[in-house]
């Protein structure tokens, strides 16, 4: 599927079939940028293993593997939700002005879910990251968005401050 530039947030959600359950993880709501205390580093791990843990439980029957954040740091490319969740965070970690998540967002839907990682201050434009490889060297999220199985999209891709992981079953 890849990254799909146009792709409406409504839409996405009618494609889940979404249930109206969603949660919502706050990681740094101010409008400055932070130290990466252990506090902000506490509240951002365990909002992506809350994420884990409600996937898991709630679409156990459906999932052929688990979802599990050491799938990441193993390299197993095949955990898309993992490696959404980590290379986003940790590029909203280096790279956002504020060098931090603003929220994590879970929407859940009977034919799949979406997952959004959204960062305060000045956005983004994917395409022209995604097109003139920029940055290339410094992360790997965008060599993961090109080859992800499930859709990837963002709220404006020519000023992303939400990056949206559509998965379905």
């Amino acid at each position: 599927m890849v990254i799909i530039y146009n792709m409406d947030f409504q839409e996405a959600l009618k494609r889940i079939k979404y249930s109206n359950i969603s949660h919502q993880f706050i990681i740094h709501k101010d409008n400055f940028r932070v130290d990466h205390s252990h506090d902000l580093i506490s509240k951002y791990g365990d909002a992506k293993w809350s994420i884990i843990d409600l996937l898991n439980n709630n679409y156990s029957g459906l999932l052929k593997n688990k979802f599990d954040l050491y799938n990441w740091l193993n390299h197993n490319e095949d955990d898309e939700v993992s490696y959404f969740i980590n290379e986003v965070g940790s590029n909203s970690l280096n790279y956002s002005k504020f060098k931090a998540p603003y929220k994590f967002d879970l929407f859940l839907g009977e034919q799949g879910f979406i997952i959004s990682i959204e960062q305060k201050g000045s956005g983004f434009n994917a395409l022209e990251v995604d097109q003139m490889m920029i940055k290339e060297n410094e992360g790997a999220g965008f060599n993961f968005f090109r080859n992800c199985k499930n859709i990837i999209f963002f709220d404006d891709y020519k000023n992303a401050k939400i990056i949206n992981l559509q998965y379905l079953f």
